[in-house]
């Protein structure tokens, strides 16, 4: 035994070993320098190919250059492209990360405003797919057992290609009919790559202009990647339609397909195909009545509003793709990546403002607002009262049955963002989602009036909220509450006491016309400046043109000022990018 291997590293191998681990841990690091950068270049380049056009469109110049003619790369078309389109084609360019991330700025139009909002809605995140080789590659890897072992078929051509994945029909071995989603290879890896730029970014600017701006733009970030991590992982898709499918147990007028676990994991899932026509094809499908397109647009409506108002949790991508006429006329959802959550005080609040915005009660609309959460930094209550006036005096004696819910939200979106209102996360997306049920419900009855059948639905819910069984349960959790507050009491008068009697105790106080008038000014003085530059650019750009016909080629003095001309053109589209992120202020 004495010359025997004792299993123990000998110190000489483990001092060869490090080095080599050491060495590793280095290229690995270097390499992810390299795609960072390689991504982070990529970002700037998609940014300033087209924040030009968005930067002379804002400052009212933008046709000096016709981008609609194909510059850089832009696709063409008789019309000048709008600052909200060149923002929607830049965020298009940048993949899965950034069409996620358009698709929540559409539902800020309190933030960014209704016009932005609209254009970036209409964002679409179908891009070509990917062969299936390489698909397969993570169907394989994800599956339990072989491929040949669960699917007794399976098409290897895409129903579907999103940002993310795409989505395969195939058929089990006993005999269901059901579709494969699977994550697209290395989708995850980009997206925390975009996630850390993006971070890195909103750290340094609010680091240095905290001070300048009420938007809490990092907690608006960690939100859309805590939403955007979500969605990767497939196991919460599948857990959504399973607590949706809960929801609708006994309501045979919808279907919810089933998981089928065993064989779905965070990068594949599998689910009943739901066969039918969608809401954006059903004009088309001549075997529906008026009667039956009046039915399904009803039942679509009823489902949404069972979800928000009765559970607090609901499908917020209500798309027409995403409502399907089965074959025995019932409605089927899908694509449950992204959902809604409502407390139980924020869905009695939200029925207080539709209850209100139905009446044209503006001091109901305000206190509901005000109960949900929203927060006014810059904003006094009067203006916001007297802009929902104006508001309802322009409806004038027009019924709201008559009124379109869209068009409803986006002037409600406009006086929020006139007065910088701050809108909850979860409030905005009700809003969006609301207009999108309106948008799909028209297209299968296109008679169909929002307001007209919002009216027994709010009835029903609040008839609901007044029953013995509710207010009982309300006054118990607010004597509950009441309790709470009442023994915690004397601890926070004792702390009060101390910090008066130790000079601890500070006020803060903002003069809020001198703050209005300085960023004013700031924006006025960003303007001008961009207006000098752009200018200053374009009379280069003519000089280099005029040069070109004049000069030699390969003249010294022509690359000269090619440097000069390219390096204007990074200083103007920095300048334009600071005075973009800054618009808003």
């Amino acid at each position: 035994m004495g010359g025997g291997y004792d299993g123990r590293l000998r110190p000489g191998k483990v001092g060869r070993m490090r080095p080599l681990t050491v060495r590793w841990q280095r290229r690995n690091q270097a390499w992810n320098r390299r795609q960072r950068w390689k991504r982070e270049r990529q970002i700037v380049s998609a940014l300033v190919r087209h924040g030009l056009g968005l930067t002379l469109v804002q400052t009212g110049m933008g046709w000096l250059l016709p981008f609609q003619r194909g510059l850089l790369s832009h696709p063409r078309r008789d019309e000048p492209y709008s600052g909200p389109e060149h923002l929607r084609m830049a965020f298009e360019d940048l993949g899965p990360t950034f069409i996620k991330l358009a698709q929540i700025l559409s539902t800020r139009g309190d933030l960014i405003g209704a016009e932005y909002a609209s254009e970036l809605a209409r964002l679409q995140s179908g891009v070509p797919p990917v062969p299936f080789p390489d698909m397969a590659l993570v169907l394989d890897a994800e599956l339990p057992v072989p491929r040949d072992e669960v699917f007794a078929t399976f098409d290897t051509d895409p129903i579907g290609s999103g940002s993310i994945g795409q989505v395969y029909r195939a058929t089990l071995h006993s005999g269901e009919a059901v579709v494969v989603k699977i994550q697209k290879p290395e989708t995850r890896a980009t997206v925390e790559m975009d996630l850390a730029i993006l971070h890195r970014w909103i750290r340094r600017r609010t680091s240095r202009d905290s001070a300048d701006t009420f938007y809490d733009v990092e907690g608006f970030f960690e939100e859309f990647a805590f939403t955007l991590r979500n969605e990767l992982d497939y196991t919460n898709e599948g857990d959504n339609a399973d607590r949706i499918r809960g929801i609708h147990r006994d309501d045979a007028a919808v279907f919810i397909p089933t998981i089928y676990w065993d064989y779905s994991t965070s990068r594949v899932l599998v689910m009943d195909e739901v066969r039918g026509t969608d809401f954006a094809d059903v004009a088309l499908d001549t075997r529906l009545t008026p009667d039956d397109r009046h039915r399904l647009a009803m039942v679509a409506l009823h489902t949404a509003f069972t979800q928000i108002f009765r559970e607090g949790f609901f499908h917020a991508d209500p798309h027409p793709g995403n409502f399907i006429v089965t074959e025995d006329l019932r409605i089927g959802l899908i694509d449950f990546g992204m959902v809604g959550t409502l407390t139980e005080r924020q869905r009695e609040h939200f029925l207080d403002f539709a209850y209100s915005m139905a009446s044209g009660d503006t001091e109901g609309i305000l206190d509901a607002l005000w109960a949900l959460g929203v927060t006014e930094p810059e904003a006094h209550r009067s203006g916001v009262a007297r802009d929902l006036d104006h508001l309802f005096y322009r409806v004038g004696d027009r019924s709201f049955e008559d009124l379109a819910a869209g068009d409803m939200v986006g002037e409600l979106m406009r006086i929020a963002h006139r007065h910088q209102l701050q809108f909850p996360a979860s409030l905005a997306l009700l809003f969006k989602v609301l207009a999108m049920l309106e948008s799909a419900a028209v297209l299968v009855d296109p008679d169909f009036l929002f307001f007209q059948a919002l009216e027994p639905e709010l009835a029903a819910f609040l008839k609901e909220r007044t029953s013995p069984t509710t207010v009982l349960r309300r006054v118990g959790r607010d004597a509950l509450d009441m309790v709470r507050l009442f023994e915690g009491l004397p601890h926070r008068v004792d702390r009060l006491l101390q910090r008066l009697e130790t000079g601890d105790l500070e006020l803060a106080t903002r003069e809020r016309g001198r703050e209005l008038e300085a960023k004013g000014l700031h924006r006025a003085v960003n303007r001008l400046a961009l207006a000098i530059a752009v200018t200053l650019f374009l009379v280069a750009a003519g000089v280099y043109v005029l040069a070109v016909e004049v000069a030699e080629t390969g003249s010294s003095r022509l690359a000269y000022l090619r440097v000069l001309l390219a390096a204007g053109g990074v200083f103007l589209a920095v300048l334009g990018a600071r005075i973009w992120w800054t618009r808003n202020r």
